[in-house]
């Protein structure tokens, strides 16, 4: 094979190959509809009323833990 079937078949094959893929533009996209997203989520999710809980501190849950287990005296 000589320079010129070379030069041949590489102006054959030229169109056979994928085009580069544009990584710049993907990472653009996934990153805005991350975005939109999370504004999408915090507007619908936020607007609800908050929930109301008995106790912030964990003594509610303790106490509600401990109560089931009794020690006998000994």
């Amino acid at each position: 094979m000589n320079r010129r079937d070379r030069e041949l078949l590489s102006r054959q094959m030229r169109r056979f190959q994928p085009s580069p893929n544009p990584v710049a533009l993907m990472t653009l996209i996934l990153a805005g509809a991350f975005l939109v997203g999370m504004i999408a989520g915090s507007i619908l999710f936020t607007s609800q009323q908050p929930v109301q809980t008995a106790s912030t501190d964990g003594r509610t849950a303790l106490a509600f833990l401990l109560n089931g287990t009794r020690s006998e005296p000994r």
